[in-house]
Order: C-alpha cells, then sequence, then structure tokens
C-alpha cells in the first residue's frame, strides 16, 4: 500500500492547488435559452429548479445571448422550473424529469407585465431528439428496469434493450457478459455512480468484480437508471473500447418507503427443454429490503438496499448405465462407456486410494449478499456531499461437465469473493463555476480453491462410445486452483471543473485510479497429467506432463505483488453555435504506468532480446469532436454524430503475467511423450508433495523456462470511432426513429507471440511448421514458451441499427430494433493467462502472424423488440403490468481445428483444418470418406473452403430466438400495497417443447479432426473424424428450458 499511499496524497495536493480539474457521469443538466415574446434574447433572467422530493434548489441566471445551463443535477425527478425578470411575467414548467448524464434542453418566452392576458410559451426536449446529444447512447430509467422481464435481476437483462448490447451466456452458469458492437468485454468499462466497478484485473468473464462468483456488483433495487454508451464524444466518458455502462443509484427523499421483496423459482418451474430431459432438483431464492427517507427534511436524506439470494442448481449431467437411470442428461448417451468409468474409478480408488467422487449429477451452490448504503446532504444551496458504500459477498461452487468432457465432482473449485467500494462526492457551485470533487475506495479479495482431497489433476483421452463420439474423463484437484487467491485495492481521484465563456461550456477535468495487487497464481501445482487413453493410465503411461513450483523452498505460496496506475487529464467544450448546431469538442490524454518492476532474467535477453523488468508506460491522446444539427424549428429531427479516439483498459491480469513469469520465481516442468508405451514413456506419480522435477527424467529433457514478456512499447486497447446518425420524432403514438452507423477502427489492440518458434519446414497443405528455437551454448536454458505480448492495429467493426422507440410515457414502454456488425481481428483476448492469450488463438498458419479473421465476439444480424404496458385500475393507484423481450441473432462465430498438434509448434487445438476436396487429398483413420464429406457438407463454413485451410471463425452457430415475458399484478390490503409478480423466460419453449434450443460450440472452436501424423508413404496427413453434424455442438442445458419466477413485493 506505501505506493497508493504516497500517490493519494500527491493527487489530494494536485487537485487542491489546482481547484480546476469524470471519469463517468453521476448526474444530469438542464440547458435552455429565454427570450421575449418576439423572440428577443433576455439577459440576467433567474433561472430556478426544484427537485420536488428533497427541496433541492438548482439555480442559474442566464447569460448576453439569453442562454443558461445548470450541471450537477439529481437525475430523475419531478423538477419545478421557473424562469423570471423584472417587468416580465414568470414562466414555469412542471413535471420536468431529466435521465442519467442527459442536458434537458427548456426554452421560455416571457410576455412583458403590461399584457393583460399570461401568455408563457414552453417548449422541453425530449433524451433522445436533444441538441447535446450527439454519440451513441441510450438510457434505461427506472420505471423501465421495473417491469421488463428479468431473472436474474443483473444489469445485463436491461442493456440489452441497445441494439449494440448483446448478452453472452455461459452454459449451466446464472451469468452472463455483455458485448458491445463487437468487441471483447473485457474492453468494457462498468461504473457505478460514475465510479469504476469494473473487474479491473480481467479474470471474470462477465465483467463485473466478483464475477467468478457470479455475484451481480449491485441490488438491482438500489439502482435508479442506466446509461449505455458507445461512442460518448464528450472527452469526461473513457476507459472502454467497447461500451460504457453507468448506474446511477437512488437516494433518499422527503417521504419515508420502501420494499420488501421475496422471489422464488424451483425445478418445478422449468421446463424439460427441447431433450425432454428433467432438469433435477433447482431451488433459488432472491430476497431483500429496502428503504429511504429524510434524516433532516430538506437536508439530510438515507437510502438502504440489502439483497440475499441462494441458489442450488444441477449440473446437468450424471453417468449412468441406463437411459432414464438418473436425473439430468446421461453422459453415456452414447452407450458403451459405463464400463471404461467403472474401470477408471476402481483404478484410482485401488492403486491410487483416492475417491473421484459420485457419478450422479451434482449441486453447483451459488450463493451472494449486497449491501447498499447512501447518505445525501445538501449543505446549502450551492453545496451537497454524497457518500455510499457498496457491498458484496458471494461464493460459487464451479463444476461443468459437458457432451464431451466428465468432470468428476472433486474437479471443481470453491470461488470465494468479497468486494467493499465506498465513494464520497462533493457538487459546489461558485457563481458561474461548478465542481464535482469524487474520491473511491475499493477492495476486492477473490479465493480460488479445489474440492476434495488434493491430489494430481488427470485427463483421458480418446473416450469413444459406440456411436462414435469422442469423450474426455477429469479428475484430480482442477489444474488452475491449486494456489490461487487475489487481492485488490484501488484508489480513484475525479475532479471536473465547468464554467462558461460565452455560448461555450467548458469543462476540464483528471480521473486517476491507482492499484496494488497481490496475485497468487501457481498452476498445477500438484501436477498435471494427460493420458492418451485409458489403458495408458492403467500403465501409468502419461503422454503429458506439466508441474510449476515456486523455486524459493522458503515461500512455496509465492506471490505476484505489484502497484499500477492510470491517470487521465481532459478539457471539453460544448459549443452552442446557433440554435439549430452544437459541437461537442475535446481533447483527453490517459497514461498508465507500473512503478513496482520485475525481477531481472538476464536468460531473456541474452536469448530473446528483451528484459523481464521493463514494463511499458506511455501517453495516450484522444481527441474528440462531436456534433448535432435540428433540422427544423420544431426540434422533431437531427441529424448527429462525430469522430474520436477512445482508449481502453488492458486486463491487469495481462501485465501481471510478467510479474509472475520471469522465470525466476518459478519453476515449470512441461514434457511430452507422444502416444506412448513401455519404452516411451512419463510415469504417474500421485503423490502431490514428490511431483518429479528436472533432475528425475531420463531419456527425454524437459522443458523447464516459461518467460511472459511485454512490448515496451506496448500500448493500451485505442480506437478511432465514428458515428453518423439521424433521428426523427414520428407523428404517431410519441415514437421516435433512429437510423445510426458506427465504424471502429482498430489503433492499438493485443497481439500475443511465441519467441521461442523458429520455422523448420512446410506441411502438406502448404502452411509453415515449427520447432522450439535451439541455441549453440550447451548451457542455455530448456525454454518452452516465451510469450510476448504487443500491439497489432488491423481490423475493424462495423455497426449499423434502425430503432423505433417510444421512450417511456404514460405507463407505455417499447421499441422494435434491427442491428447489423462485422467485427474483425487478428486476436481476441478471451483468456488470462498469456500462454492461453495464444495458443487459442486459431491461426491457418503462422500462429506468431495470424490475419485478420471475424471476431469471436460478432453479432452478424440481430432483431430485438419489447412492449411494457401498465394498466391503471380504479382510483387506489392500482394497476397491472405486462411485458416481453424477443430477441433473435445470429450464432456466434467459432473456428473449426484439429485435435493434434498439425504445424509442430507445440500446441494441439489452434491448427485449423485443412479441407480436403476428395477422399484422395487425406489418408482416413477410422473414417469413411462419406462421413467426412457429409461433415464438410453440413457446415456452409468448411464447405466453402474445400481444399484450402479454412478461415478462422468461419462457420456459426445456429440462430438464437429467445422470448421472455412479464407480468405483476397490484393487490392492496387496507392500506398496504402489495405486488405479485411472474417473469418467465424462454416463452418459445413453453410454447412449443421442441423449440428454444441454445446451442454453442465451446470456446469458439470444434475439434472435428483427430491429427493422426503423416502416412509415410505418400506424405499425406491421416485424418479421424471425430464428430458428427448432430454432436458438434452443445445444447445450453438451462437457457433452452423455459424458466419461470414467482415474486412477492410489499411496498411501504
Amino acid at each position: 500500500m506505501s505506493h497508493i499511499k504516497k500517490a493519494f496524497g500527491l493527487i489530494l495536493v494536485l487537485t487542491a492547488s489546482l481547484a480546476v480539474f469524470g471519469q463517468g457521469v453521476t448526474t444530469s443538466s438542464m440547458s435552455g435559452l429565454v427570450t421575449d415574446g418576439s423572440g428577443v434574447p433576455l439577459p440576467g433572467a433567474n433561472i430556478k429548479a426544484v427537485h420536488q422530493p428533497t427541496s433541492t434548489i438548482y439555480q442559474a441566471v442566464t447569460r448576453e445571448d439569453g442562454r443558461f445551463f445548470i450541471v450537477n443535477m439529481r437525475v430523475g425527478g419531478p423538477y419545478e422550473v421557473s424562469a423570471t425578470m423584472a417587468g416580465f411575467q414568470s414562466g414555469t414548467e412542471k413535471d420536468v424529469f431529466v435521465k442519467l448524464g442527459e442536458t434537458k434542453n427548456l426554452t421560455f418566452k416571457l410576455q412583458v407585465e403590461s399584457v393583460s392576458e399570461e401568455l408563457v410559451v414552453i417548449g422541453t426536449s425530449n433524451p433522445i431528439i436533444n441538441p447535446n446529444r450527439t454519440g451513441a447512447e441510450s438510457n434505461v430509467p427506472v420505471e423501465v428496469i421495473e417491469e421488463l422481464p428479468t431473472i436474474n435481476r443483473g444489469v445485463e437483462d436491461f442493456a440489452r434493450t441497445n441494439p449494440y448490447f448483446t448478452t453472452t451466456e455461459f452454459n449451466g452458469g446464472s451469468s452472463s457478459s455483455l458485448t458491445v458492437a463487437g468487441r471483447n468485454n473485457r474492453y468494457n468499462n462498468i461504473q457505478i455512480d460514475g465510479a469504476v466497478n469494473n473487474d479491473l484485473f480481467g479474470l471474470a468473464a462477465n465483467g463485473n468484480p466478483g464475477g467468478q462468483a457470479e455475484a451481480q456488483p449491485i441490488s438491482l433495487e438500489a439502482i435508479q437508471e442506466l446509461q449505455l454508451v458507445i461512442a460518448p464524444f464528450d472527452v469526461r466518458q473513457g476507459g472502454f473500447t467497447g461500451g460504457g455502462v453507468n448506474a446511477v443509484t437512488k437516494t433518499g427523499t422527503n417521504s419515508f418507503s420502501g420494499a420488501a421483496f421475496y422471489y422464488n423459482r424451483t425445478d418445478a418451474l422449468i421446463g424439460d427443454g427441447p431433450n425432454d430431459v428433467e432438469f433435477g432438483d433447482f431451488e433459488e431464492t432472491q430476497a431483500g429490503v429496502s428503504v429511504g427517507g429524510p434524516i433532516v427534511k430538506d437536508k439530510a436524506f438515507f437510502f438502504v438496499s440489502t439483497e440475499y439470494r441462494r441458489r442450488d442448481q444441477p449440473t446437468g449431467w450424471g453417468f449412468y448405465e441406463n437411459a432414464g437411470d438418473g436425473p439430468g442428461q446421461n453422459f453415456n448417451s452414447g452407450g458403451g462407456i459405463y464400463d471404461d468409468v467403472q474401470r477408471f474409478i476402481s483404478i484410482l480408488r485401488d492403486q491410487y486410494g483416492y475417491d473421484p467422487g459420485p457419478l450422479t449429477q451434482q449441486t453447483r451452490n451459488t450463493d451472494s449478499d449486497n449491501i447498499f448504503v447512501r447518505f445525501d446532504m445538501n449543505v446549502n444551496e450551492s453545496n451537497s456531499i454524497t457518500l455510499r458504500h457498496n457491498y458484496v459477498d458471494a461464493e460459487n461452487l464451479i463444476l461443468y461437465p459437458d457432451a464431451t468432457t466428465f468432470n468428476f465432482p472433486n474437479n471443481g473449485y470453491l470461488f470465494p469473493s468479497e468486494t467493499n467500494s465506498t465513494v464520497l462526492q462533493w457538487n459546489g457551485a461558485f457563481g458561474s463555476f461548478f465542481n464535482e470533487f469524487r474520491v473511491g475506495y475499493q477492495t476486492i479479495k477473490d479465493r480460488r480453491t479445489g474440492l476434495g482431497d488434493p491430489f494430481p489433476w488427470i485427463e483421458i483421452e480418446n473416450v469413444i462410445d459406440d456411436a462414435g463420439n469422442y469423450h474426455e474423463f477429469e479428475v484430480g484437484t482442477e489444474r488452475f486452483s491449486t494456489a490461487n487467491s487475489l487481492d485488490q485495492d484501488i484508489i480513484e481521484i475525479t475532479n471536473d471543473l465547468t464554467f462558461f465563456v460565452g455560448s461555450h461550456t467548458i469543462t476540464v477535468g483528471t480521473h486517476n485510479e491507482f492499484f496494488t495487487f497481490d496475485n497468487l497464481f501457481i498452476r498445477e501445482n500438484f501436477g498435471a497429467y494427460q493420458f492418451n487413453s485409458l489403458d495408458d493410465f492403467a500403465n501409468g503411461w502419461a503422454e503429458q506432463y506439466d508441474y510449476s513450483y515456486s523455486a524459493d523452498p522458503s515461500d512455496p505460496k509465492k506471490s505476484a505483488k505489484f502497484d499500477a496506475r492510470q491517470l487521465s487529464l481532459y478539457v471539453g467544450d460544448q459549443w452552442a453555435v446557433n440554435p439549430q448546431l452544437s459541437l461537442t469538442l475535446g481533447l483527453r490524454v490517459d497514461y498508465a504506468s507500473f512503478p513496482d518492476k520485475p525481477s531481472a532474467n538476464p536468460d531473456a535477453v541474452n536469448y530473446f532480446g528483451y528484459k523481464t523488468d521493463e514494463t511499458p508506460s506511455n501517453a495516450i491522446y484522444s481527441p474528440r469532436i462531436g456534433f448535432n444539427y435540428s433540422m427544423d424549428d420544431a426540434g422533431k429531427s437531427q441529424i448527429r454524430g462525430g469522430i474520436g479516439v477512445f482508449a481502453g483498459r488492458s486486463p491487469f491480469v495481462w501485465i501481471s503475467n510478467q510479474y509472475s513469469n520471469t522465470g525466476i520465481e518459478f519453476n515449470r516442468i512441461s514434457v511430452r511423450q507422444n502416444r506412448p508405451n513401455a519404452d516411451r514413456h512419463i510415469d504417474f506419480t500421485s503423490d502431490i508433495n514428490n511431483q518429479p522435477t528436472a533432475e528425475d527424467f531420463t531419456g527425454v529433457t524437459p522443458f523447464t523456462n516459461e518467460i511472459d514478456l511485454i512490448d515496451p512499447d506496448f500500448s493500451l486497447p485505442q480506437v478511432l470511432r465514428v458515428n453518423l446518425a439521424y433521428d426523427r420524432d414520428i407523428p404517431f403514438w410519441g415514437l421516435i426513429g433512429t437510423a445510426e452507423v458506427i465504424y471502429t477502427k482498430n489503433l492499438k489492440d493485443i497481439l500475443y507471440q511465441d519467441l521461442n518458434l523458429v520455422q523448420t519446414g512446410t506441411a502438406y497443405d502448404g502452411r509453415p511448421t515449427y520447432s522450439r528455437r535451439s541455441f549453440d551454448d550447451p548451457n542455455a536454458p530448456r525454454f518452452s514458451n516465451v510469450i510476448f505480448l504487443t500491439n497489432h492495429s488491423d481490423g475493424n467493426n462495423l455497426n449499423a441499427s434502425l430503432k423505433v422507440e417510444r421512450p417511456y410515457q404514460n405507463g407505455i414502454y417499447g421499441f422494435f430494433s434491427y442491428a447489423y456488425g462485422k467485427a474483425e481481428t487478428r486476436s481476441d483476448g478471451t483468456s488470462s493467462q498469456a500462454i492461453s492469450n495464444w495458443r487459442f488463438n486459431e491461426t491457418q498458419g503462422d500462429p506468431n502472424n495470424p490475419p485478420i479473421g471475424y471476431s469471436d465476439f460478432d453479432v452478424r444480424n440481430r432483431f430485438s423488440a419489447s412492449l411494457a404496458y401498465n394498466i391503471p385500475w380504479g382510483s387506489n393507484g392500482l394497476s397491472t403490468n405486462l411485458s416481453f423481450f424477443f430477441e433473435a441473432s445470429s450464432g456466434r462465430p467459432y473456428s473449426t481445428v484439429f485435435n493434434g498438434d498439425f504445424n509442430g509448434d507445440g500446441q494441439f487445438s489452434n491448427d485449423l483444418i485443412y479441407v480436403p476436396n476428395g477422399p484422395d487429398d487425406v489418408i482416413l483413420d477410422n473414417t469413411t470418406w462419406e462421413d467426412l464429406d457429409a461433415y464438410i457438407s453440413s457446415d456452409a463454413g468448411l464447405d466453402s473452403a474445400r481444399g484450402e485451410i479454412v478461415k478462422r471463425n468461419a462457420s456459426r452457430e445456429p440462430w438464437r430466438r429467445t422470448l421472455d415475458f412479464h407480468a405483476s399484478q397490484d393487490l392492496k390490503i387496507n392500506r398496504y400495497k402489495f405486488k405479485v409478480t411472474f417473469d418467465i423466460l424462454n416463452f418459445i419453449n413453453f410454447i412449443d417443447s421442441d423449440k428454444g434450443a441454445i446451442y454453442y460450440a465451446n470456446n469458439n472452436a470444434i475439434q472435428a479432426i483427430s491429427y493422426r501424423g503423416i502416412d509415410t508413404a505418400t506424405g499425406k496427413p491421416i485424418y479421424r473424424l471425430q464428430q458428427t453434424p448432430d454432436s458438434k455442438f452443445v445444447i445450453d442445458n438451462l437457457r433452452s428450458r423455459w424458466q419461470a419466477k414467482l415474486g412477492l413485493r410489499f411496498h411501504f
């Protein structure tokens, strides 16, 4: 913490001394024009806006051009806004609401007092057709949050109302990640009240702190509004090259109010799905209480929210001798491998004394507790203070068997996580100067431990059922859970000063983040063994062995400790050029650095020319300009857009790899013996405290050094984004139509390379072949992989959308949208380890120079629609609510790769297959040409690549369609109001049990062909087909079924 404390003190002094210098927007604004009856601007008019629930007052005076601007206003309303000036009748607008990040535009026409009949003409903007709106963004108000369908009560259920925000689910889990405009979900920025609330280290696929425990970062009950941004040309917003999600929280008011809720679903409310298989024992309970009110009327307020969640869910798979023997899908559905698994268990128990656990379907437990507390104080009419704290405690038992891999119960792991986040914010006004200061402190503590007795990780390959399907068994302590924990401390300081110069609204600000990380990660610390067959395991002959351990015997659980900082300065200008044209201009500078240096390994310099103790630091400049042009005086249509540079953040785990893998702190053993036999194999050792090291091997020399390096010129992700849109007020039912295009060009993206590869030849299909480097120095270390993180600038994203929307009004909300997307890149960065990001990047040829291909996050076509209708009845404020959400999207792209190392780079799942044009192109092993030809024909991506190496992500999963439904009914018992709710997901499957299935390719790749080597007589590759058209996809065991949830809410 020493570096953070010093930096914290420095930035406080700097901020105080400058007094001028948000990562995110936490408030709203009002602007407008005051004129006399003939349209002449009135300078010196007094503007007063009163937030009715709290009596908070905001004031301004019109400038020489008759314009006014009020910033740092509470989100929501209603406001009562008045304009007064001596000699003129006053003008008043009531029931004004402002959205998060919105600048509400008002126009007052004041008549002179001598006119006998008062005439006040007032116009207001809407949140979509608004002169201050430039880039692609949208808002989700609390009314929509309360009325749309949701099962998980997560932010992603409502972010999907934006055409560019799509969700990616994880089979068997309860959480999902957000992909924005075809970008990596790790490139998003999630904030609460403008403060960073990401998984900054980058381990959780959903991007949330505590995300690996499947926890929501904040209770939905505490959220007032969501802001979703893709191309905000306001330079205060940054930290993403995908999209930004900002949640503003609820506040107390002058009235005491609250709610208690209870939601429940069980297996009785889950369908059997298209496969007609009972789901198994399941129960989820969500309950909580929220209350808010005044501490001192008109001065101080509080809001508290708590939420409790307990979920017991079956894993979806058991291992049974006969169909129908137990709950869940049968891993032995193809038949013929039940005796294999019994033999495997007997060997484990009899020879090694290890019990892997039962074969029956297991239960996963996911628990979480959320507590949110917020205090607001109006110090006076010019100053307000907000203090809030958010606490999340979660635990997740993770075990994911599927149709290909059966994970024994002891192969799972437990993941507890605890997050504490405190934010203090001060908003002040000094004449025509407005200041917003925010400081936050967050701690995140994650732990990951294996289940059962400690035992080496074991994988048995090539378990073939009677239907010809290939399977794997996994048992032992999960290979990445042998020594795994992470502590994070984050300090965040933001200050924005806004002032006015003529028709210009200037903002000068700074946003700074300081991090301390303590990351323990020793993979395969108990040893990891892969066996080519069950017979090999019976003989104790492994084909692959990996083992990592601390090089310092006195510190066997050595962790990587380092600090980081990310500093930002920016200046922006909102320029009202004339009544029709407004411009948003700005420049943002982001600087990242790592003051702590990793250990120095001279071998890295001597053999590869790069230092392990050198970390990158550089400044990124992000100029932006946005515009809004009103097409008519009535404000019925507008053209808007802009161009700008956006800089994101790299998950710090990518940087942490260099601190953990210098080749100094840990010894890593990696040995392989292909197709082992009695004379050539690796002996299995079950004792975790006596695993073989390099000195224990004879006849084969193990690789002992893995090094991760970072290009000293490495830059954080950076893109150029161009946005153009047309919005039109449709004169029917309050509808607004939008046509929009977004183009994103990579300026800096990630690329991983293995510097320890050297080309040795050319394969049958023309691709290069490789081996690890050899050095003239006989004493040179035996390097395995030397992974180098650098940048590339290739690839782009094109997104376009059409949307017709009715913003929430009079109890009705709805929209219909179509979005087109095409995302291309060279590397997606879907993993946390450097070696994984390199080896799981599928390639046609050179793995260090992959060509541009479709991104894993490419969503080519997406239709979505929603309608919410709140039907009031009676005179007592009761109502019925009905809503639905529909989505249809083209399936995710996936690659077809070999199971085997075709190009000799030492990896067995990254080589894209050569697609034979006929039976003479390859040698077939245990496969007929008719079967292989049928498989190729069933896949459009493969069929179009006959005679070539198929491109990365050339194929697509089936289309996905889902329809979700929500209904609620108000009840009143005496003076108390209750609401009964009913949500159902995948209503399509409820209507037709054969429909609604969601299929996916595991990790966006299918190992369709087992590469069996080269036929010495012909020089042709030997292929064995190990998939069928019906078996290549995995069905989502939960989301392919209809699911319902019942709830009861009590309002007071």
